[in-house]
């Protein structure tokens, strides 16, 4: 018997994959519903999502050239967009408005910009209202008119083409939202099956029993093939070797101590309840030893050196541990299909 150190006990990478291949089902699942969830939740923000209108205008400045004819230079996108939200154009443009427009709100709806050609401005409006898109567009439109009639350096502004307040349409995205749908609910679903697996000390195969005890591996109790051959050469080996040996079960607690109990008085007088008949004659009179099982993929590592430590405690004598019930599939594919027999 040793302690247990599950640190230095390493990876058996291969029994994580097989385990891992016998759960894909889950991803498969795992990733249908994350695409499901991806786009029903995009088509749900979408029918939900407030929505924008833009209005457009396009305005030709003419301008007045002044004696060193730098007029040109003194106006671009970024001096447009300051200028609609400065006096004296912002004051003319909310004078056109009804009292319930704000200087703020007309401010954050207004984008003015000069794309190309300096004479050409670009007023764009955008709004969650078409009707207040259309009138900020309309108060815009009038205060640069007034513009050019009043300031120095322009002979005139002029609308060329005004566009009332459309629905923005955006792009549907309903494809990128699946596919990441998708993506994430299958990597959070093998991040947290790799850590379940990991952290899993359930009892295998016979690799498992190292990091809990140092007593020989008699086989796979009830297994086809050759380590089902093997166990029972190996049993008939260690009743010759030590005499009465007992074969003592080890279960995992379900409720209470009752598993527990079984495992610490079995051999002490009194013979656990539904043992079967070749074990309770195993368990008649004094044995010089005991060979511990554990029913395959129900017991854990943590619990077994728990049992041991009382088995140690109660002077029981360890010569051997076994696996009964192993998945003949899991062993065909771990240790390989020939020794497992058909």
């Amino acid at each position: 018997m040793q302690e247990i150190k599950y640190a230095d006990a390493g990876m058996d990478m291969k029994k994580l994959g097989l385990c891992f291949l016998k759960k894909i089902w889950i991803v498969l699942m795992a990733a249908v519903i994350g695409a499901l969830l991806g786009g029903v939740s995009y088509t749900l923000f979408r029918m939900t999502a407030e929505r924008e209108y833009q209005a457009v205008s396009k305005i030709y400045l003419d301008f007045a050239a002044d004696e060193t004819g730098e007029v040109y230079q003194a106006y671009n996108g970024y001096t447009w967009n300051d200028l609609m939200a400065a006096d004296p154009i912002l004051d003319v443009t909310m004078g056109y408005l009804p009292a319930d427009y704000t200087r703020e709100e007309v401010t954050a709806a207004t984008k003015a910009e000069i794309l190309s050609d300096l004479r050409l401005l670009t007023l764009t409006i955008t709004t969650h209202d078409a009707d207040r898109g259309n009138r900020i567009l309309e108060a815009s439109e009038k205060s640069l008119v007034k513009q050019g009639e009043t300031a120095k350096e322009f002979k005139s502004i002029t609308v060329i083409r005004s566009v009332p307040s459309k629905l923005v349409t955006a792009d549907d995205r309903t494809v990128q939202a699946v596919l990441l749908g998708l993506a994430v609910m299958t990597l959070f679903t093998l991040f947290g099956m790799i850590f379940y697996d990991v952290l899993d000390d359930r009892i295998l195969i016979a690799g498992d029993l190292k990091v809990v005890t140092d007593a020989a591996f008699v086989g796979y109790m009830g297994a086809a093939g050759v380590f089902g051959e093997d166990y029972e050469e190996n049993l008939s080996y260690l009743r010759k070797q030590y005499g009465k040996v007992a074969i003592l079960p080890v279960t995992q607690p379900t409720g209470g101590k009752r598993a527990v109990q079984q495992t610490l008085t079995a051999g002490d007088g009194t013979v656990p309840d539904g043992t079967d008949r070749e074990k309770k004659a195993d368990l008649q009179g004094k044995e010089t030893g005991v060979i511990v099982t554990v029913e395959y993929g129900k017991v854990h590592a943590a619990y077994l050196s728990y049992a041991l430590e009382q088995l140690k405690l109660r002077e029981r004598r360890v010569v051997g541990i076994a696996i009964s019930g192993a998945d003949a599939k899991f062993l065909n594919r771990y240790y390989g299909r020939a020794l497992c027999g058909k």
